[in-house]
């Protein structure tokens, strides 16, 4: 390959990024996440029991669609950068934080969380859980590091009945918009208090079009954590970021 040939090449695939990725932020923008089940190549299609995961590919973004709702995406060369807003925010939140010994994150997804965390803090004990295998055989197949660390194939509230002395949980459990109904039990959340240690912090991703949902999580967890939760809205998305720490 020429040197010309090369730079156009490089150019073409750098502007072809910037369709779907700020230049500003390094964010994937909203055109892409509104269409993004049909953009790209198909490279991994399963269907079963009402569940269609889909792995696309376009250039150096690989994504993970669940029922066409796109999950997590990634840049191959560098899996361990965020590109969702509401992730971005959340890696700001972490970064203010000391470096946790323990994370148990609650839903798997692409993986996106997992890559950020495994580069981020790299002495880290991450587990996560995941109760559909084929989503984590996607993980493993198109989206993880090398570093792969613990992952149970497993239910959440099966795995946080054993959990103790957790510094970070991370929710994340949202496959689509509607939430499931166990994220507004009082006994679920009464599990991850007792899993937390002393000052341990619990992350939610909340996906929410109405404020009654919202009202709703914040009543439970008062109840169970006492002390004040914090919400923050992502700009131009459904997404909240819940964050409530246990407290002596």
């Amino acid at each position: 390959m020429t040197k010309s040939i090369a730079l156009y090449h490089c150019w073409f695939m750098l502007n072809t990024m910037n369709k779907y990725i700020h230049g500003s932020s390094g964010l994937i923008n909203r055109h892409f996440i509104e269409h993004s089940s049909s953009l790209g190549q198909l490279l991994y299609w399963h269907n079963q029991h009402g569940i269609n995961i889909q792995v696309r590919e376009h250039q150096q973004l690989r994504w993970l669609l669940i029922n066409n709702t796109l999950q997590s995406v990634i840049l191959t060369r560098s899996p361990q950068v965020l590109l969702f807003p509401h992730l971005a925010y959340l890696a700001t939140v972490w970064q203010q934080r000391p470096a946790p010994k323990k994370i148990l994150e609650l839903g798997l997804g692409g993986g996106a969380i997992r890559n950020y965390l495994l580069k981020q803090y790299p002495r880290v004990q991450l587990t996560s859980v995941e109760k559909n295998p084929h989503i984590i055989d996607c993980y493993q197949d198109f989206f993880a590091l090398n570093e792969q660390g613990q992952i149970y194939c497993e239910d959440a509230q099966t795995v946080l009945k054993s959990a103790v002395n957790i510094d970070w949980i991370i929710l994340d459990l949202f496959s689509e918009l509607d939430a499931p109904r166990f994220l507004f039990d009082l006994c679920f959340y009464q599990t991850i208090y007792e899993a937390l240690a002393q000052r341990g912090i619990l992350f939610i991703n909340f996906l929410s079009q109405h404020s009654s949902q919202l009202t709703q999580l914040q009543l439970v967890l008062k109840r169970v954590f006492g002390g004040a939760v914090s919400i923050k809205k992502i700009t131009g998305f459904v997404n909240h970021i819940v964050v409530v720490e246990k407290t002596l």
